[in-house]
């Protein structure tokens, strides 16, 4: 008997034998690395064999010649030829394989033998593993293949052949059994029991499983009621082993974890793992509100950016991009100049990202867009409804104007604004009609308050043009096409661009009546932080059909009713306040209320420092250009 052992274990590894009598091969499996003459040798079967047969091996045989396989005296197959069958045990004795080659009812040829021997059977140690005894304890072994010799250890090392045979004995403390079966030099799985003289109580880790936690860590803590072993733990979801930490008090995660605990016993088994999967639920961040107009007409509009979140950063884009880490920080207020679509998120440490959020802005067009001046406010008008409109033309100063509204005989278009004089008004514009600077045929005018003061006619090339404007106050100005009662020439239209408006207004007098500027953030919010912005938003119409700061001076708030106004607000000859005079209502006689009182307060700016009138010095009244009436506690 041939056997391949490496380290004293029989291991099986080939099938084909080879009769140099005959020159035939019978094969079992598919390997033909090394030969065995099967006809003497034996090797492990597998759960399934292929058996190669073939009547060539039979040196004559002639073509009706049959190949019998038998398995035990029992034929498996009679075949014509030669080919490969497929033979699965039926039960765990030893086999005998034959092939024999038939003709004309008798054998020719020599019988090729070879032997297969069946792995014995796992031993079967009495009691099971993990049984406990109180001072000793009987331990037995069985095999239930037949003739299979038992060899065992008690110090925990793999048994071989060169271990004791099985013999009943007695343990008396904690012991690891282990056995082998072994037949024909070849050798069972290896089968471990373990006693002892107890069992470790199994550890309780808190917080128990499936605890989740939102703050930013967590407090873990395990506790063993047993004296005898080592309590290990682990944090990275591994079993814990002899080579694991040793719990040696609470500790704390900051993150989902997953906790496994097992004591290692002296003398006694060691307990169960016990498990415990505690997880970190974090919030999101909330999500950012994005505080703008929807649309907006003039140069930009102001876009803020707030998140509930204290302490959270937030980023975004204009662009339609979804924000992330790369994104622009919103690190205050900002403006936009045209249509866009804000998308925000935000981010904290210890927190989710916030959702998006999306708000779409518009630029609306208006014509100021076209007349270089976005924030000022134009109208037109004409005869059958045709007003100005905005066309390109390569020729105006800004690749852009307004032209005339197409109109018939008698009839005229015209854009028209307002400014708050005195100040140098200047444009550009150009005509292509009817040429007489006689008579009142059809030409372009300028008008400020209803007095023409420029005319343009015949067909011209873009043409500067400008007009001193005198007097305070508002002024209407207008351009008109007119046209008189017969006749047209050229494209009959005027053409305006590049307004621009110099107001010699000093710089104390941003409006009419100063208007407190804290009052019109609160009941106006799309106020800016700019002087031209806030000068709009005082001009604003109120609710009630009056300007803002009509309304205000004269004690009407444009939304509500305020306790404490400035009814009067007159102005020196020099345009600065007459803080002397300034008219109050309730009257001051009235001020004085239990715990409060009211007080005139001045600012020489909008964000400046703001004083009570009272008590301020003559420079600082001087330089007073701002006032709100405030209640004092006292």
């Amino acid at each position: 008997m041939n056997r391949l052992v490496i380290n004293g274990c029989f291991i099986a590894v080939i099938v084909c034998a080879a009769f140099s009598m005959h020159g035939a091969t019978m094969c079992s499996g598919t390997s033909a690395a090394v030969n065995l003459d099967l006809a003497t040798g034996t090797r492990a079967i597998s759960s399934s064999e292929t058996i190669r047969y073939s009547t060539a091996w039979v040196d004559g045989a002639a073509a009706d010649a049959t190949a019998v396989v038998e398995v035990n005296g029992e034929a498996l197959s009679s075949m014509t030829g030669s080919g490969d069958i497929t033979w699965t045990p039926q039960h765990n004795g030893d086999y005998t394989l034959t092939h024999k080659v038939m003709s004309g009812g008798a054998q020719i040829g020599e019988t090729l033998t070879a032997t297969f021997f069946v792995e014995p059977a796992n031993p079967v140690l009495n009691p099971v593993s993990g049984t406990t005894f109180d001072s000793s304890l009987s331990v037995s072994m069985t095999c239930p293949t037949e003739g299979a010799t038992i060899h065992f250890t008690t110090n925990g090392t793999v048994p071989t052949t060169e271990s004791p045979v099985y013999k009943r004995f007695k343990i008396y403390g904690k012991t690891t059994v282990k056995a082998v079966a072994v037949k024909n030099g070849l050798l069972s799985e290896v089968v471990t029991a373990e006693y002892a003289l107890g069992r470790c109580s199994d550890p309780v880790i808190t917080p128990k499983d499936g605890t989740s936690f939102e703050w930013a860590s967590q407090v873990v803590s395990i506790e063993w009621q047993g004296e005898d072993g080592v309590l290990r733990y682990t944090t990275d979801g591994s079993d814990p082993t002899v080579e694991s930490p040793v719990y040696e008090g609470a500790f704390t995660i900051i993150d989902t974890t997953i906790v496994k605990a097992k004591a290692f016993g002296v003398n006694f088994l060691d307990s169960d793992i016990v498990t415990a999967i505690i997880s970190r639920m974090l919030e999101n961040v909330s999500t950012p509100v994005v505080d703008a107009a929807s649309s907006f007409t003039g140069s930009k509009t102001k876009v803020s950016i707030s998140c509930a979140t204290e302490g959270a950063v937030v980023r975004y884009t204009l662009n339609g991009n979804e924000p992330n880490s790369h994104s622009t920080k919103y690190t205050g207020p900002f403006y936009v100049t045209d249509s866009c679509t804000v998308k925000a998120y935000a981010v904290m440490p210890d927190y989710l990202n916030s959702e998006v959020a999306t708000f779409a802005i518009e630029k609306v067009w208006v014509i100021g867009d076209t007349m270089g001046k976005p924030d000022h406010g134009f109208t037109t008008s004409g005869d059958g409804d045709a007003g100005w409109t905005r066309v390109t033309d390569t020729t105006a100063p800004n690749g852009e104007a307004m032209k005339s509204g197409a109109i018939t005989h008698e009839q005229s278009s015209v854009l028209s604004t307002t400014v708050m004089g005195p100040g140098t008004l200047s444009f550009s514009w150009r005509t292509s009609c009817e040429q007489d600077d006689e008579y009142e045929w059809d030409h372009a005018e300028l008008a400020v308050d209803g007095v023409v003061k420029l005319r343009l006619n015949g067909v011209t090339g873009w043409t500067a043009a400008s007009t001193e404007i005198t007097g305070d106050g508002e002024h209407t100005v207008e351009w008109r096409y007119v046209k008189d009662d017969v006749e047209s020439e050229g494209e009959d239209a005027a053409w305006v661009a590049n307004y621009s408006w110099a107001s010699a207004w000093t710089a104390t007098r941003t409006t009419e009546v100063p208007v407190p500027y804290a009052w019109l953030t609160a009941h106006d919010p799309d106020v800016v932080d700019e002087y031209e912005s806030y000068e709009a938003s005082a001009k604003k119409t109120a609710v009630n059909g009056r300007k803002v700061w009509e309304c205000y001076v004269v004690g009407l708030d444009p939304q509500t009713m305020d306790e404490f106004k400035i009814s009067a607000f007159p102005m020196k000859a020099d345009g600065t306040p007459d803080l002397e005079n300034i008219v109050v209502d309730p009257p001051k006689s009235q001020w004085n209320v239990p715990g409060a009182r009211a007080v005139v307060k001045g600012a020489a700016t909008l964000d400046g420092e703001w004083k009570s009138v009272e008590g301020a010095t003559a420079e600082e009244k001087v330089a007073m250009r701002f006032f709100k009436v405030v209640v004092e506690m006292q």
